[in-house]
């Protein structure tokens, strides 16, 4: 008997060894807790503090704007001379960001300080008014630079550096949208398009939960897109869902080659006048919808996001939803990729939202559904990020659509492999640097 219960106890300690022992590395585990989380905290912290002085900048500038009528019409050239001359000093602030800062992640070197200073300043005034550009583009680029500096300051050395550059891009982005896991997501998708890497995971959502915890304190707690509908579906409606996700696809696949081929003309002009003439183009086409729909919410967007909310909750004529997509491809095209900063997240979500405002004319009492899968399966078609756009739109709404919007978003991303709005980003399936190494 008791050689019975000796071997029984060989056996138990044997696997306690193998599955157990040999596998609870605990140096890892402090270099993880000492090193990678304190970065978290120190990178959320600053970029949730950035990102709070940035938004109110923001909102108040487009107060005072929104209160000038003349000061209005005259602001969109006033940003875009300021633009240029920053883009004189360093080309790298224009347009919407993102693209420089995923190419940049593969080099070896720092965003300098005053790159980050003039990208502040310009993403600001253009996000205040005037203009329909998002605020990711510049969240982005920002956060990279700061998780950069971090790391270096860390001392987790240049093998990271792609690693940390998405932790601060991420939780920046967290931050400005109000979406700390989707922005993680998304940060990490758009790196790695089609080869998805976890491992900054823990620390990047991290980072993004304490930056958006940060900015909540110094702005509050509120919905980023703001309904006072509740979002309703059935089963009959997914059919309609799918066939939204493919045309969505179709009109994204447009945008995308307008974008880039203004992108292409704009390189004909020098830097400094490269944004006066995208805005000039631009702000005749502008001015028609706001005589059109006599709102201003339309050049307000990036501030409060107003005009997104009346499109996810309040049906439009078919007419203005036509107008609005063909307003925001052709002023984004004309402004974004002519250099004037700022992001393409909020006119991938207007061009959704619009498609599915059309849609929803066939179910009346389901527009907000229509609506917010037409706004994750825009963004998961031009930013090739399915996963983020499912979080990113339920955190940013406070509504759970998640089924529907799944199916428009399977239905338009399947359908877009091959393009993005982003320059940035690569179709073939590239290792991120450092792969394979443990984040020690």
């Amino acid at each position: 008997m008791k050689k019975g219960w000796d071997f029984f106890f060989s056996f138990l300690k044997g696997c306690a060894r193998t599955n157990l022992i040999h596998r609870f590395d605990l140096s890892s585990i402090s270099v993880f807790f000492g090193r990678w989380i304190p970065f978290a905290f120190a990178v959320g912290i600053t970029t949730g503090a950035v990102a709070s002085f940035m938004d109110v900048m923001i909102v108040e500038l487009n107060k005072m704007i929104i209160q000038n009528p003349p000061l209005l019409s005259l602001y969109p050239i006033l940003v875009s001379v300021i633009t240029g001359l920053g883009l004189s000093v360093d080309p790298s602030i224009g347009g919407p960001g993102i693209g420089y800062a995923i190419l940049h992640l593969k080099t070896k070197y720092y965003i300098p300080v005053k790159t980050v200073i003039l990208k502040l300043i310009t993403s600001t005034f253009a996000l205040s008014g005037g203009f329909i550009a998002g605020r990711e583009g510049p969240s982005f680029f920002i956060g990279v630079a700061i998780g950069e500096w971090f790391g270096k300051a860390y001392g987790l050395g240049k093998r990271y550096k792609n690693l940390l550059g998405l932790i601060g891009g991420g939780a920046f982005t967290g931050a400005l949208l109000k979406a700390p896991l989707g922005s993680a997501i998304f940060a990490m998708e758009l790196e790695e398009m089609y080869n998805l890497d976890y491992r900054p995971f823990v620390p990047m959502i991290i980072a993004s939960i304490i930056s958006y915890l940060t900015f909540s304190f110094f702005r509050g707690e509120s919905a980023f897109i703001t309904l006072s509908k509740e979002p309703v579906w059935n089963l009959n409606t997914i059919p309609y869902i799918v066939v939204m996700g493919l045309v969505i696809s179709l009109v994204i696949y447009i945008y995308t080659f307008v974008f880039h081929t203004c992108n292409c003309i704009s390189k004909y002009f020098e830097p400094k006048i490269r944004p006066v003439v995208g805005t000039v183009l631009a702000v005749p086409v502008l001015l028609l919808l706001y005589l059109i729909t006599n709102d201003t919410d339309f050049l307000s967007a990036p501030a409060h996001m107003g005009v997104v909310s009346k499109l996810a909750q309040t049906l439009f004529p078919i007419g203005i939803d036509l107008l609005i997509i063909f307003v925001v491809l052709i002023t984004t095209s004309l402004t974004l990729a002519f250099g004037i900063p700022g992001g393409l997240v909020l006119p991938n979500l207007l061009i959704g939202a619009a498609v599915g405002n059309m849609f929803g004319h066939l179910f009346p009492q389901e527009v907000v559904t229509f609506t917010l899968a037409g706004m994750g399966a825009a963004l998961a078609a031009g930013a090739k990020t399915p996963l983020a756009a499912i979080v990113m739109i339920t955190e940013m709404t406070h509504a759970d659509v998640v089924i529907p919007m799944t199916a428009a978003i399977i239905t338009s991303y399947t359908t877009s492999f091959g393009f993005s709005l982003y320059l940035g980003q690569e179709i073939k399936l590239k290792p991120m640097a450092g792969k394979g190494e443990d984040l020690d």
